[in-house]
């Protein structure tokens, strides 16, 4: 009796495994559908079409980019989190749904680690750290020491509390040991009008919402936050992490998929968008988008999005961050 549960244990294993190697192998044998949790017309929306033209252009298979926005992205998690783990519902996801929303909202929903399958990352940005024309300070060893000079009287603006530019100038102001006030705006347009105003000194922006700004003299540029001068930021040579070491800050659009997501499936997307993404013709798409293509394995894509959970977990802790 023993014996026969065995073998039959065996046969429906073999039976399994072939079947979803079957399943990898005819992938995809209908249209997929890639959910973005912002409006159209912003840069995750802009992102998750590139994603699907690349696909598409690929796989000779429909896909269908699904809006649905809201609740700061928690929407289309749920809407992944429901969905079959087959590959034909994916979801563009910002850095800050995976790594900043969890560890600063009492109650974010989901958990990147166990919700998500890690599969590429389509495009990303550094941040550059601009000041208002009239700062006293033109790098980021000029704002530090400054800011040293006048402890607490620098201040900072953000999209909110709790946003990702909140957390970069906490961040800054941890590694560089200097005290910094934030002043948090509902979104950056405010606080890019402040900035030009000279109502508040730094922010860190992108570099599509700074870089227009700083060139028609409006602000000036300090620094940006990346590991090497950046084709986003023409011209801008001062790196932050040559004054602050280990300060590195930017965001990034990826695609996953729901938790269990079959490996043959991940590896076969993962591919596809970062071959593509070595045409020239996808790099001015990026550009255009501003943001720098990037190649990662699913493995280096979700210990990035480890490392980025513990880092804002400690600064969020640190400065006592929490968002209802």
């Amino acid at each position: 009796m023993r014996k026969t549960f065995f073998r039959f244990s065996a046969i429906v294993a073999i039976g399994l495994a072939t079947a979803l190697a079957s399943a990898a192998d005819s992938y995809p044998a209908a249209p997929i559908t890639i959910v973005s949790g912002f409006a159209p017309g912003g840069p995750t929306d802009a992102a998750a079409r590139l994603a699907a033209k690349l696909l598409e252009d690929k796989f000779k298979q429909t896909v269908i980019v699904d809006t649905k926005a809201g609740a700061n992205g928690l929407i289309s998690i749920q809407a992944l989190k429901r969905a079959k783990a087959d590959g034909y519902t994916l979801l563009a996801v910002t850095a800050g749904m995976a790594t900043i929303t969890p560890v600063v909202k009492k109650a974010p929903g989901y958990e990147p680690t166990k919700d998500f399958t890690p599969i590429a990352i389509i495009g990303e940005f550094p941040y550059v750290l601009v000041s208002r024309n009239s700062f006293p300070a033109d790098d980021p060893a000029g704002l530090i020491d400054y800011a040293k000079k006048n402890p607490g009287k620098v201040t900072f603006g953000s999209a909110g509390i709790g946003s990702s530019n909140h957390l970069a100038g906490e961040w800054f102001a941890k590694l560089a040991g200097v005290s910094l006030t934030h002043v948090p705006y509902k979104g950056d347009s405010a606080g890019v009008t402040d900035l030009v105003a000279g109502r508040v000194d730094v922010y860190f922006m992108t570099p599509s919402v700074a870089m227009p700004q700083v060139q028609a003299g409006k602000m000036k540029v300090l620094g940006v936050a990346s590991a090497a001068p950046t084709p986003l930021a023409p011209g801008v040579k001062n790196l932050i992490s040559k004054a602050v070491p280990g300060f590195e800050m930017g965001s990034w659009i990826g695609l996953v998929g729901p938790a269990g997501l079959p490996r043959d499936i991940v590896e076969r997307i993962n591919v596809t968008i970062n071959e593509s993404m070595r045409d020239p013709q996808y790099h001015n798409v990026l550009s255009t988008l501003g943001q720098d293509p990037v190649s990662v394995t699913p493995e280096q894509f979700a210990s990035r999005i480890r490392k980025e959970l513990k880092t804002w977990e400690g600064v969020a802790n640190d400065a006592k961050i929490v968002v209802d």
